[in-house]
């Protein structure tokens, strides 16, 4: 939309980039993070977290492993995060959807990224760090939480540093042939790991 509405054609092609990466990474975001929810056998958040008491999902041999590292890649492409930097791309596009924009304007787009970047945080802990559980007392349950969510966090944010920039067709192939076939690979073989495990004899 603030792409849309700057009538500039940078912003214009800025927003069409942010469109197709949106599209393309929502599907493995969504895959990876429904493998914590077959382990567990819920969708509640807390009985994934109350699943995690003994093992946290990260730790989860190959499978938790796998789905994390899948749903840190698709989190930095849905956050435009070095690599996936395409919408900004001061080099081609002059930063992007945001080029017609300054003060508070500018502020509350900035706002909303790291909102949305901290909100990511937030759900890859509880998804597979084990939420609030950790040592100590049981009021120490929200400290453990924040974190947690602020590893993911500062995970997130030293990558930016640490990548050059991918061209559009790299990201849109990481995508559709590599991350998307494998998180669904990844989930159908956690769903048969869970069901040979809780039955045995099958």
């Amino acid at each position: 939309m603030a792409g849309w509405g700057s009538n500039n054609k940078y912003a214009l092609l800025s927003a069409m980039r942010a469109v197709n990466q949106i599209i393309s990474y929502d599907l493995p975001l969504i895959f990876a993070a429904l493998v914590p929810v077959v382990l567990a056998g819920s969708m509640q958040m807390s009985a994934i977290v109350g699943a995690q008491q003994g093992l946290w999902f990260v730790a989860y041999p190959v499978f938790g492993q796998l789905a994390f590292l899948a749903f840190l890649v698709a989190t930095l492409a849905a956050e435009n995060r070095v690599p996936f930097d395409i919408l900004e791309a001061e080099s081609e596009l002059v930063a992007g959807f945001r080029v017609e924009y300054s003060g508070m304007k500018f502020a509350l787009i900035q706002l909303g990224e790291y909102a949305h970047m901290i909100g990511s945080s937030f759900l890859g802990a509880l998804l597979f760090l084990g939420g609030w559980l950790g040592p100590g007392p049981v009021w120490l349950g929200p400290l453990w939480f924040l974190l947690k969510a602020m590893l993911v966090f500062l995970l997130i944010t030293w990558v930016r540093w640490s990548f050059l920039r991918i061209r559009v067709d790299q990201i849109l192939a990481i995508s559709w042939k590599l991350l998307l076939p494998a998180t669904l690979i990844l989930l159908m073989l956690t769903a048969l790991v869970v069901v040979l495990w809780s039955h045995p004899g099958a």
